[in-house]
């Protein structure tokens, strides 16, 4: 039979990070998982206790013991019904997180409980035969200040069997975009994707390379087919039909039909259920420009989407060359790029490029052309951070030889180089936030590069 885990969880983002760490730990195989929700009780109303027509101290007045009865019986069907619409709330707030965790394979129980958060978890560890009790030490909410010295402590004192702790100061919280979908690359099956299409050429081609991605990297994948609403029915069914008919037959990818503008359904979609990464191509207000052309919609999804995003542009849908363009501070730039090659069986080149204002970190002058040997042996920031690289690159097959170290104005340079290197795809960081964005550098490669996109979140959300 399979071990039983049981995780403790707040409806906190915090308390879901013990999440990724058992994910890593055991194979679906191995484990079943019990998310557990402890919450505290609603009150008991305290005039069914406290009517002064009832009682006289503690004693019923006469004639009264049959209404205070029913009072009473009143009251705690109030709590009861109560209990049963939070439990069902609590339940409801667990379920995006189970469904993501069953497509990965595992095995996954809902259990709500009401009282004392340690004690019930320890209650329920003895009973149920749980093997392992893996939880956070650190929430906002419900398992409230779930530190040492408090909950968690007293679930250590209490069981008998093991208890896997994340701790705050042991890992820092993943807080961009791209650091989540590098984790999420890292861990077979968990890569959460979304792709968009409004039946356009481009959009069918999105479907068709995130079925193909879906394959390779596993995982869960939605299909957002998204319509205004002016086709008309027959013509919307039809767009949902051919895009259904481009999707892998087992297992059958979600397909989900949105009605409205593109791009304000999509994001509205994203905020409510959030994926690692999404996959667009131009929509249909593209027009007939040249090859580089992405339109407003498929503009804006890359500017305001929060999450990464996977342009699809040009004439190439596999993925054989890719370009990592990476400033000082993109480790998950080089990290989701790294993965991204390797997985694809891809060749890798790493640009950095040197700006005018590179001095500070350079012990030389910024226009001259270096290379990674040289920039290693100074001893300078930048080579502390081609030394993370160059592991980085490392783990996933590639050598110091991919990175490559040019001066010049970083916008420029990386176009040039994705005109002249005959690249299928450039992955770039976007540091800027959405009202930051259209003076970014992210923003001219996505308008003017001919290749594909990939776009990597790496400011703080």
């Amino acid at each position: 039979m399979k071990r039983k885990v049981l995780i403790p969880l707040d409806g906190s983002d915090f308390s879901l990070q013990i999440m990724r760490i058992v994910l890593d730990f055991f194979d679906p195989h191995d484990i079943s998982l019990i998310l557990l929700r402890v919450a505290p009780p609603p009150n008991l109303p305290l005039d069914i206790s406290t009517s002064r027509d009832m009682l006289i101290g503690s004693y019923p007045l006469s004639l009264s013991y049959e209404a205070y009865s029913n009072a009473i019986e009143r009251g705690y069907s109030e709590v009861e019904q109560d209990l049963r619409a939070l439990r069902e709330e609590l339940l409801t707030d667990l379920r995006p997180e189970a469904d993501r965790l069953r497509e990965m394979g595992y095995a996954v129980k809902l259990e709500v409980q009401f009282g004392d958060p340690a004690q019930r978890i320890v209650q329920y560890a003895n009973e149920e035969g749980v093997s392992l009790v893996a939880m956070a030490t650190h929430g906002r909410s419900g398992l409230n200040r779930l530190v040492m010295g408090s909950v968690a402590e007293r679930v250590l004192r209490s069981v008998s069997l093991p208890v896997l702790l994340l701790r705050p100061e042991s890992m820092a919280a993943v807080k961009t975009a791209g650091e989540k979908l590098a984790l999420s690359l890292g861990k077979s099956g968990a890569l959460r994707m979304a792709v968009a299409t409004d039946g356009s050429t481009f959009g069918q081609r999105a479907v068709t390379l995130a079925s193909e991605l879906h394959t390779i990297f596993g995982g869960a994948l939605t299909v957002l087919v998204t319509t205004s609403g002016r086709e008309g029915a027959v013509q919307a069914q039809q767009i949902m039909k051919d895009t259904v008919a481009l999707l892998p037959p087992d297992p059958k990818p979600e397909a989900v039909p949105l009605v409205g503008y593109a791009d304000e359904v999509l994001l509205q979609y994203l905020q409510n259920h959030p994926v690692d990464l999404l996959v667009i191509g131009a929509f249909a207000d593209r027009g007939a420009g040249g090859v580089n052309a992405v339109g407003p919609t498929a503009h804006r999804l890359v500017q305001e989407a929060p999450t990464t995003v996977l342009l699809v542009k040009g004439h190439r849908h596999s993925f054989h060359r890719v370009l990592v363009c990476a400033s000082v501070e993109d480790e998950a730039v080089v990290a989701v790029g790294a993965q991204f090659a390797q997985v694809l069986g891809a060749k890798l080149d790493l640009l950095h490029v040197m700006p005018p204002s590179a001095a500070p970190y350079l012990a030389t002058d910024p226009s001259a052309t270096m290379d990674v040997d040289r920039a290693i042996a100074q001893g300078t920031r930048l080579s502390t951070k081609l030394h993370e690289w160059e592991r980085r690159l490392e783990a996933h097959g590639f050598t110091r030889a991919a990175i490559t170290l040019q001066p010049g104005s970083v916008p420029e340079v990386i176009l040039q180089r994705a005109r002249d290197g005959d690249y299928d795809l450039v992955v770039v960081g976007s540091e800027s936030s959405p009202g930051h964005f259209p003076g970014s550098v992210a923003n001219t490669i996505v308008r003017y590069v001919e290749q594909s996109v990939l776009l990597v979140r790496v400011h703080a959300t």
